[in-house]
């Protein structure tokens, strides 16, 4: 006996979520979502909600009254009770979002490994169901790299980093990235000495190369040795502690430490789903091969979220789960268009960014101009007692359309929304000049920066 729904969506991850919601308020009434475990994929499980949560709790530790001499604060980081306020938090969450895509829009929960048995019919457990349309939002798992030895080693990868048993001594990160970023300062706040070994020229290497130099030169205010141009050449046991051979340049290096975290990537959660059968094609690395409408191969199956590759993010996810549905349900046909999509990383200061950077806009053959500004010449940030970081706006010189948006600052996360409408609906420098800002504010660093830009262009207009 099969089941047949209107639509059946794989994973409970921000993708299917965003997915099944969309499909509900499109007017599908027999939806099902498939879950192996656990419920809500990596955001609220071991993701952006408990490591932001441990971020910010590790921040208070660190900085308490720091730079302001008319405050004294002391305090001790109980760790027990940390993780458990954490553990609170994501069940709140997890039953905030059960009872709203179960009970309030009726969607039909399925819990077990799923594979296809046919391009139309999924078994999961010993039910096998039918549907003309299928979304695969199985998001993804930690990348292991090729390290000689690695398997010997007790690594940590960001899922066993965000419930750790006590506060280890000395740590290395492989992964200069935003997760290895992250996890490094997270852990130097809480008072343990951090090492991160990153392989290429420069930490951050998609982000503005002034943003990456100044967050690695924040990183080494706050003892945290940074390592560039890394080749790992072995992992091993040393004792009680991880030994990690490592080559940078002509010089070998023995690093050691009481623990290692791995922060190097994500791999696409696909493997059991047996997509050769469904006609879905992937590459190598079991990413989904999509179109821009996130359609796969198979005319009746679209991916969203991990599954997709890069971007790997929550805004991806969420966003490419309501296209996916849309197109599913209505053939809409709306395009997945990642250059419209801020990111964020979410350490001290924050960095967020989106669009082009200069060096992209000359691969891609436009003219670019571009002009940021410290955040010491913003009164905000002074009264906040905290001045690192910049703005950085980058514009096409014939037109003078914003290309990118690029901020390193304390509310980057926050300020980079503003960049986002100018970037989505092709606002020029000028535009952002004379949009009205509250005093004192962290946006008015942008429309501070636009007009710094326009005074350093030929073309000067008048405001």
């Amino acid at each position: 006996m099969t089941e047949e729904y209107d639509l059946v969506i794989i994973g409970t991850g921000a993708a299917g979520v965003s997915a099944a919601t969309t499909a509900v308020h499109l007017g599908a009434f027999h939806i099902a979502v498939v879950e192996r475990g656990p419920l809500w994929g990596t955001c609220v499980n071991t993701g952006c909600i408990p490591s932001k949560f441990l971020l910010t709790l590790a921040g208070y530790n660190y900085y308490r009254g720091r730079d302001h001499p008319g405050i004294s604060v002391e305090g001790q980081l109980d760790l027990k009770q940390v993780l458990a306020e954490k553990n609170a938090l994501q069940e709140k969450l997890k039953e905030k979002k059960r009872d709203n895509l179960f009970s309030k829009l009726g969607v039909e929960l399925i819990e077990g490994e799923a594979h296809f048995l046919s391009p139309h019919m999924l078994q999961v457990n010993n039910r096998k169901l039918t549907s003309k349309r299928f979304i695969i939002a199985t998001g993804s798992s930690p990348l292991i790299p090729s390290i000689e030895g690695i398997e010997s080693v007790l690594f940590q990868t960001n899922t066993e980093a965000l419930s750790p048993d006590h506060i280890p001594a000395t740590l290395i990160v492989i992964g200069g990235r935003a997760l290895g970023l992250e996890f490094a300062q997270l852990y130097a706040h809480l008072g343990t000495k951090v090492t991160l070994l990153q392989r290429s020229a420069r930490i951050l290497p998609e982000e503005d190369p002034e943003i990456a130099d100044l967050m690695a030169g924040y990183f080494a205010q706050e003892g945290i040795d940074i390592l560039t141009g890394v080749e790992i050449t072995r992992a091993e046991r040393s004792g009680n502690f991880v030994a990690v051979s490592v080559s940078i340049g002509k010089e070998q290096r023995v690093i050691t430490a009481e623990k290692l975290l791995l922060a190097t990537g994500r791999s696409p959660n696909t493997r059991e789903l047996n997509l050769g059968v469904a006609g879905v094609n992937i590459r190598k690395d079991g990413v989904v091969i999509v179109d821009t409408t996130l359609k796969t191969s198979a005319p009746h199956i679209w991916a969203a979220g991990d599954v997709t590759g890069e971007p790997m993010l929550e805004t991806a996810a969420r966003y490419g789960g309501e296209i996916a549905a849309s197109n599913a349900l209505r053939e809409l046909k709306r395009s997945f268009n990642h250059f419209f999509l801020p990111h964020g990383i979410f350490t001290t200061p924050q960095v967020a960014s989106l669009g082009l950077t200069e060096e992209g806009a000359q691969r891609a053959g436009l003219q670019p101009i571009s002009h940021s500004i410290r955040l010491s010449s913003m009164a905000k940030f002074s009264i906040d007692g905290d001045t690192r970081g910049i703005v950085k706006i980058v514009a096409d010189r014939e037109n003078r359309r914003i290309l990118g948006v690029h901020i390193c600052a304390p509310l980057a996360t926050e300020m980079i929304q503003e960049g986002v409408i100018a970037v989505m609906w092709y606002l020029t420098v000028d535009d952002l000049a004379q949009m009205p800002h509250i005093f004192p504010t962290a946006t008015e660093a942008l429309a501070v920066c636009a007009h710094g830009l326009i005074d350093n262009t030929d073309d000067v207009r008048e405001r």
